[in-house]
């Protein structure tokens, strides 16, 4: 077990020594109480050298540890205590800066409701909130997410979290947008990939034998099935999203040098917010700029860049061009009609 993970044992065990103060505790006694919280939290007998006492009453005073505990020694008793008898590293506040950052990364794991896990989390900074002393009365938002994060998706993510790391092998039934019925499948799930506000399950399907994905919101149902995990060996989850926008991945299909230009007002906005991270400038004068990516084309690619409207024209290759030309046209029609 990590040292540190016993320091932190000590320290607070030496804590709630030296708050009872019907007692004088020697450091012997200290190294006592701690051996006893050690072998309770981890089965383990050891008991502490003076020197490792030592060092943790050094550690507690001098601030070391985020505070300075007013630990006296008397020299008559051989013991230590409190001088203040108030104090406890209990009550210690938490700087303000330790808080916000514990609050902000609640407030990034709240979106998440999926994870039912985060109730422990929210409690554990309850508990802080009640023992901090901030100079602010009163709390404010800072950060606002979006909300509209795809709930019906979301509830599946902490079974799916289990079933992941367990590499349960599953049985889904997926309602899909263009079928009037669900069907089942039996997958391996490999990852959860999040995109444009959906959750998405990257998984082997053991009918056609291949990588799918499937949009988490559309999921009816999911249990465990008894039959054995299957791991690509070609799937590697750091590598699989590199040349694509969004989660699909066509198969048998390779990378392509996609060109277009953009107005130079809408450049300033894709420099800093690039489609991909493979975005580089060609060309870019007063009036526009011109843009590469190199990604396998799919649905996602095409749907952001039609998202551009007018403002954008793609040059290569020819393939998507007239697939988008395509898209406009039939959507011009629509509103021809």
């Amino acid at each position: 077990m990590p040292t540190n993970l016993h320091a932190l044992i000590r320290y607070r065990t030496i804590d709630e020594c030296l708050t009872k103060r019907y007692r004088k505790w020697t450091w012997l006694d200290l190294a006592e109480a701690c051996a006893e919280k050690i072998y309770e939290y981890e089965g383990i007998e050891a008991i502490p050298s003076r020197r490792t006492i030592m060092y943790d009453l050094q550690y507690m005073r001098d601030g070391k540890l985020g505070y300075f505990a007013p630990i006296v020694y008397d020299r008559a008793s051989k013991s230590y205590s409190y001088d203040d008898p108030e104090f406890s590293i209990q009550k210690f506040p938490l700087s303000k800066d330790d808080l916000f950052e514990l609050e902000y990364a609640l407030s990034i794991l709240k979106n998440f409701k999926g994870f039912q896990n985060t109730t422990g989390i929210e409690n554990i900074i309850t508990k802080l909130e009640h023992t901090v002393t901030l100079q602010e009365a009163t709390k404010k938002e800072i950060i606002h997410f979006d909300h509209s994060l795809n709930e019906p998706g979301q509830k599946w993510l902490h079974m799916l979290y289990d079933f992941i790391q367990n590499e349960n092998v599953l049985k889904i039934t997926y309602q899909p947008f263009y079928l009037d019925q669900p069907y089942q499948r039996i997958i391996s799930p490999y990852i959860i990939k999040e995109y444009d506000n959906r959750w998405f399950l990257i998984c082997w399907d053991h009918k056609r034998q291949d990588i799918r994905n499937f949009a988490l919101d559309r999921l009816l149902n999911i249990e465990k099935e008894p039959v054995r995990f299957h791991i690509d060996p070609d799937f590697d989850p750091s590598h699989y999203f590199e040349n694509i926008i969004g989660v699909t991945l066509p198969k048998d299909k390779k990378v392509q040098m996609i060109i277009f230009e953009v107005a130079e007002e809408d450049a300033k906005y894709l420099i800093t917010k690039p489609l991909h991270i493979s975005q580089k400038i060609i060309n870019q004068t007063d009036i526009k700029t011109t843009f590469s990516i190199e990604v396998i084309p799919n649905f996602e690619l095409e749907s952001v860049l039609l998202s551009f409207g007018e403002r954008i024209r793609i040059l290569r290759p020819d393939e998507l061009l007239e697939k988008i030309k395509s898209r406009l046209e039939k959507q011009l029609e629509n509103y021809s009609k």
